[in-house]
């Protein structure tokens, strides 16, 4: 589904991919390459990932913020990776004092509260440095259907989720083969699933929560802010170094680093956050149901 910009007569300019970084009032470029709108001081073309050189558009100023439009710049993308950073540890530290004070099921109670918390802290952080200061929509962030059909949509999240989950898999035991224990993926604990049907809370805060956060945030916010400036190669990159750098274990930097890439490439590619949502809920899923059936 292509989006449009249109001027006060209501003549459209032209389709905008996901993730443009337009504003009222600022000039636009046409791109020499596809034909796509850019803002004037844009390094790339969004849709076409090359270098934005084309004619300034004679378009007039325009009335409103499209759905899907990305305002927020890489100044706001670097103060929110930075506030972000900063909640890391209270976050965490009140989940574990939570958990101990419970006195049952520590693990798993930390782990539902952190998620929870640096979920409303990352919803907290875009809004404020993304959506509130043009009044935007979470359509700007890429909750919109993907613009592929269906069916090539499901193809693309699939062979994410597969091609994640090989890598980790082939990854894990190349270390282990050559010894690098250090550089090994750790295990899972035990503790970290609640019991019997309270397991249904770990799915919903790993496997559904975590999830859409988080694709929210380094994809709809950090992937998308930095593509106008970088290009889409360096930003699919930059924005999956800052997404395993924010697991905070070296032993899973490499196959979250690649993940990360996988997931920035089918936004790109779907213009929609939902499919990577789907891959990323599929992929923890997984990790839950694996130490629900290895206790």
């Amino acid at each position: 589904m292509d989006l449009c910009w249109y001027t006060r007569s209501g003549k459209a300019l032209s389709p905008l991919g996901m993730g443009h970084r337009l504003s009222i009032g600022e000039s636009l470029l046409n791109c020499n390459a596809c034909g796509y709108l850019g803002r004037d001081g844009d390094a790339f073309c969004y849709s076409c990932g090359k270098p934005l050189t084309g004619q300034e558009s004679e378009s007039p100023s325009l009335t409103e913020v499209a759905p899907g439009t990305v305002t927020w710049r890489s100044g706001q993308v670097a103060i929110g990776i930075l506030l972000i950073l900063v909640c890391v540890l209270p976050v965490t530290g009140i989940a574990i004092l939570m958990g101990k004070l419970a006195g049952r099921f520590e693990l798993a109670l930390a782990a539902w509260e952190s998620s929870h918390l640096m979920g409303f802290a990352i919803l907290i952080v875009v809004w404020r440095l993304g959506l509130r200061p043009r009044r935007l929509s979470l359509a700007s962030l890429g909750l919109v259907a993907p613009s592929p059909s269906l069916a090539l949509t499901a193809l693309f999240a699939v062979l994410v989720l597969v091609g994640s989950l090989s890598f980790t898999w082939v990854y894990a035991n190349a270390v282990e083969y050559v010894g690098w224990e250090m550089l090994s993926p750790p295990d899972i604990p035990d503790g970290l699933v609640f019991p019997g049907l309270a397991a249904l809370a770990t799915y919903e805060a790993l496997a559904m929560w975590t999830p859409v956060t988080e694709e929210i945030f380094f994809r709809g916010f950090v992937f998308a802010g930095l593509t106008p400036r970088l290009g889409v190669p360096r930003a699919i990159i930059v924005s999956a170094l800052v997404f395993s750098a924010f697991h905070l274990s070296i032993g899973v930097l490499l196959p979250i680093f690649v993940t990360g890439m996988l997931l920035a490439w089918l936004y790109h590619r779907t213009g929609s956050l939902w499919p990577g949502i789907a891959a990323h809920a599929g992929q923890n899923a997984l990790a839950v149901s694996a130490v629900i059936i290895g206790g």
